[in-house]
């Protein structure tokens, strides 16, 4: 299962679409750390726990289309015949699909980590800022909650009908857009950028970072719904 792993992995990353989806991404977070997050968001520093997810929460939407670009892989006619191929094998279908899942999330956490070690190297070099702990929490509830749910949709609705894998493209869009309660702020972008204006500001003349409740079990509703499609679409798999 390794060996296979590791195939499914340099197919997916081993090609032009794989790098050009890497620089466009890059470019793009580049120029909201240069544009709306170097002057800081609701009145809080540029390094600040609340700047950082915004920028989390403004790359996100980019990140999950290219997660669903990922997923359109699996439903395309080349994929069937390989699967056809597959079926004449001793391997397990549900384990063979679970190991091409785990290297769509790989090619996924190749292109995050690359945008979070980009803003890195952009705080140290714009800023002299290393103080890199303070953003944990942010990426831990802006980056996996949504991968979650879009991976456990995408895969869902992929099995259903393929081309409706570039509608949740659109909708991902859509819903960024969107002013919603913290519970269904699934990017986080609203409440980073209008939650610390309610705070008071610490001795350090910036708002203490506290998540409302509200916004944290949204973020472990969204996790679980998504865990709950993916073990959907593994069951259905070998029907595709």
């Amino acid at each position: 299962m390794t060996k296979i792993f590791k195939y499914e992995l340099k197919r997916l990353i081993i090609n032009k679409f794989f790098f050009i989806l890497l620089a466009i991404t890059l470019i793009y977070s580049f120029q909201i750390l240069n544009g709306s997050i170097i002057m800081g968001v609701a009145y809080t520093a540029p390094f600040s726990s609340w700047s950082y997810g915004m920028y989390l929460a403004s790359v996100l939407p980019l990140l999950l289309i290219t997660l669903l670009f990922f997923i359109t892989f699996l439903y395309s006619n080349h994929e069937k015949q390989v699967k056809q191929l597959t079926f004449a094998t001793p391997v397990n279908l549900h384990k063979y699909y679970l190991i091409k899942c785990a290297a769509m999330a790989t090619g996924y956490a190749i292109i995050s980590i690359s945008t979070i070690l980009l803003s890195f190297i952009f705080y140290g070099m714009v800023f002299q800022f290393y103080g890199f702990g303070s953003f944990i929490i942010p990426i831990l509830l802006t980056i996996f909650p949504s991968m979650f749910f879009v991976f456990g949709a995408g895969l869902l609705v992929g099995s259903v009908k393929p081309n409706l894998l570039y509608v949740l493209m659109l909708a991902v869009l859509i819903f960024n857009s969107l002013s919603l309660p913290a519970f269904f702020d699934l990017y986080g972008s609203h409440l980073f950028g209008t939650y610390p204006l309610t705070l008071p500001v610490g001795s350090d003349g910036e708002p203490v970072f506290a998540l409302p409740l509200s916004f944290i079990l949204g973020k472990v509703m969204f996790s679980a719904l998504g865990v709950l499609m993916m073990l959907f679409s593994v069951r259905g798999f070998s029907n595709l």
